[in-house]
């Protein structure tokens, strides 16, 4: 627990038991809803006022209006397929969503111009009943004027998700109601058959028109194609496919002659691979043919070798027949050598023509293959023109088809019809007289919340006792009622009455201060006057002295004293005698009738009572009283805009703010405290007074009560 010295030596410490101690009822949150019932019931005379005032406004706006009557015809809107120019480029294939076309038909409805076809149809501008209905001022633009008339009085109603639309149309004039009502659906009905009537005859034209571009885009594509064809000798052999460039370069005659001389190239370079191997291979070097032609000369030449052997086992070398072989064995040898040598020099000759025809072929493949490159390139520009010959093409066999079918599809049947007529009505749908009262109910309900939540937001007064603490930094030490039906004297006397249970509950709060129960010298200060300080003052000292204290209530407001309002005390000699150097205190001490506590008057106003507060002298008159009274309650005067509420609260052990509810304001309560504190003062807490129906919201007030505190709570146990 946290304690202040105290501003007199010798006397108690005190201690700001809040710190510790629970939370009070008061703190719990109040619902909202109960908040703004109870603010209501507070400003309920200001509301019924409010509302009271809206709702007679309501009633002379709707003698004051002139009666309008409404008349209503109703049409049916049929959905219609129609492609009369739905063609790619011209519009789009898609259809129109079936809530696209209604809201489209229904904003037709309100278009201007079918209002100026109304105009002129009706001739409205010569027309007296509608000039008497309505009295237009005609001087300039008479039918813009008109048709601005016809346009804020007309209303498009669907039903539902029919079919059917209501055209409704609101005049002063029954008659004239159902004749524009009539006039409006007949107009729509003739111009959407006109408009496709139109439709038809405009796509008609555009498509000829479009036709001819067409005929003479593809004239001049076919041209431009042939023209570049013949100076890039892009010849083909057949149409090009569907493909790109590819396509178009492989069926040229380069293309198709490159494709030939590659499969002979490729012949050429095997025969000359196969050449070129006979002639690097001694095993194979003779040419087939040859092989065949010398194979009889050495199967002969190997039959006389094995005779001649096996003449020399028998006979010898120099036998005649050994000799006679040999010598056709060498002639065989040189007929075979003469054969070889002839085979090899063809197989070298055919090596050689091998290859000179594939270099040949491989130097016009070479030329083709730049050729063809050459047309790759140029065949690019040749599928653009091309492609822009098909695209014409399309396009222009497309609009001649679609020519062909507007030619014979005819316009067809309405889709719009009549379902009923406008009838003249026979009393006025304006001013509705329920729904005005209700809109003025509403406007003045708005009116008074707006009011109240304005008032609310702006009042900077103590609303909530609870919020004393964080508003002020100063505990909150009692909360009292307002009575008014009742005498103050007969309010503290009664045990069970609000006023007294409330102080009780301030004098139960001041005697937790110390251990000694409540300060000696307290002071009761306020803010401004009548915010009940004074009561505050008599109800604290009639409450100790029920508990057999010895109690002086001292006026210390030589100002202007409100002790008289309470007590029967005479004026005269008081306070400002004694502190003018009167030492006979005891004299001019009287009891405060009706209650039994003695009370030391002010005395005469002085003519500054701050100087007289200034000098230790009012200190030492405390300490002497305190000699022969147990306690010491100083009624100071309010502490803003004088100086003698700071030099009292140095002098005395602690103040007690009492601040008036729903009054004041917030800052004005925080520079009272500033002064107190800087004068050399202590406070021990506030009080909040005249709590009244305004603060039910928060639990105090009457049918609620103030709420007990902690240490009522515990003094009652």
């Amino acid at each position: 627990m946290k304690s202040a010295p105290s501003p007199a030596a010798g006397r108690p410490e005190y201690v700001e038991y809040y710190d510790e101690q629970p939370s009070s009822l008061r703190d719990m949150a109040v619902p909202a809803a109960e908040r703004v019932w109870h603010t209501a019931k507070n400003n309920k005379f200001l509301i019924a006022g409010l509302i009271a005032v809206s709702l007679v406004l309501g009633v002379v706006a709707t003698l004051l209006i002139t009666p309008k009557y409404q008349a209503s015809a109703r049409i049916e809107i049929s959905r219609v397929e129609t492609n009369v120019t739905a063609v790619e480029g011209v519009e789009t294939q898609d259809q129109v969503l079936d809530a696209q076309y209604y809201e489209t038909q229904y904003e037709l409805l309100k278009a201007r111009s079918l209002a100026q076809q109304v105009v002129r149809e009706g001739n409205l501008v010569a027309d007296n009943q509608f000039l008497e209905a309505f009295d237009p001022d005609l001087e300039e633009h008479p039918e813009k004027k008109i048709v601005e008339i016809l346009l804020e009085n007309i209303s498009i109603s669907p039903v539902g998700s029919s079919n059917l639309v209501d055209i409704r149309f609101n005049s002063p004039d029954p008659a004239l109601s159902a004749r524009i009502a009539n006039l409006w659906a007949q107009e729509y009905i003739a111009s959407n058959l006109s408009r496709r009537f139109g439709a038809t005859n405009e796509a008609r034209q555009f498509l000829e028109g479009r036709l001819e571009q067409l005929r003479e885009r593809l004239e001049t594509a076919e041209r431009e194609l042939i023209t570049y064809a013949a100076e890039r000798n892009l010849f083909t052999i057949e149409a090009p496919g569907d493909g790109g460039s590819d396509d178009t370069a492989a069926q040229t005659l380069v293309a198709s002659d490159l494709q030939t001389l590659n499969s002979a190239l490729a012949e050429a370079t095997t025969a000359r691979i196969a050449a070129q191997s006979a002639v690097e291979s001694a095993s194979a070097a003779l040419a087939p043919e040859d092989a065949a032609a010398i194979q009889p000369l050495r199967q002969r030449r190997a039959e006389l070798s094995a005779e001649r052997a096996q003449l020399r086992t028998t006979a010898g070398d120099q036998y005649p027949t050994v000799r006679a072989l040999t010598d056709q064995i060498a002639q065989l040898d040189r007929e075979i050598a003469q054969a070889e040598s002839r085979s090899g020099s063809a197989v070298r000759a055919r090596y050689r023509q091998a290859l000179e025809t594939e270099q040949r072929l491989r130097d016009r493949v070479n030329q083709l293959r730049s050729e063809f490159v050459g047309q790759r390139r140029d065949s690019v520009q040749y599928n653009i023109l091309q492609r822009e010959v098909d695209t014409n093409r399309s396009l222009y066999n497309a609009l001649l088809q679609r020519y062909r079918e507007i030619g014979v599809a005819g316009v067809g049947e309405n889709n719009i019809a009549m379902v009923d007529a406008a009838e003249i009505p026979t009393i006025p749908s304006e001013p509705n007289l329920i729904r005005n009262l209700l809109l003025s109910l509403l406007i003045g309900g708005a009116a008074a919340g707006g009011i109240i939540l304005l008032r609310e937001k702006l009042d900077q007064s103590v609303r909530d006792p609870a919020e004393v603490p964080e508003l002020l930094g100063v505990p909150l030490l009692g909360s009292i009622p307002k009575v008014t039906d009742e005498s103050v004297q007969d309010a503290l006397d009664s045990k069970h009455s609000e006023l007294h249970e409330a102080y009780f509950n301030l004098f139960t709060n001041l005697g937790f201060l110390s251990d000694t129960g409540v300060p000696k010298y307290l002071m009761m200060g306020s803010t401004r006057p009548a915010e009940g300080k004074s009561l505050s003052s008599v109800a604290l000292a009639d409450i100790l002295t029920d508990r057999g204290k010895r109690v002086l209530l001292l006026d210390a407001d030589m100002r202007h004293s409100g002790l008289s309002t309470y007590l029967e005390v005479s004026g005269g000699r008081g306070l400002s005698n004694v502190l003018r150097g009167e030492e006979d205190w005891q004299s001019m001490v009287q009891t405060g009738t009706p209650f039994e506590f003695a009370v030391l008057p002010s005395g005469r106003q002085p003519p500054n009572a701050a100087e007289l507060l200034a000098g230790d002298r009012f200190r030492n008159f405390l300490a002497t009283l305190g000699e022969a009274y147990d306690h010491v309650i100083v009624d100071a005067p309010p502490v803003l805009g004088l100086a003698d509420a700071p030099l009292i609260a140095s002098a005395v052990d602690g103040v007690v703010l009492v601040i008036e509810a729903n009054r004041g304001k917030i800052r004005m309560i925080a520079q009272s405290l500033d002064r107190l504190e800087l004068g050399g003062g202590k406070v021990f807490g506030a009080i909040v007074t005249k709590l009244d129906q305004r603060n039910q919201t928060y639990g105090y007030g009457y049918g609620y009560g103030y709420g007990y505190s902690y240490g009522e709570k515990a003094a009652a146990e």
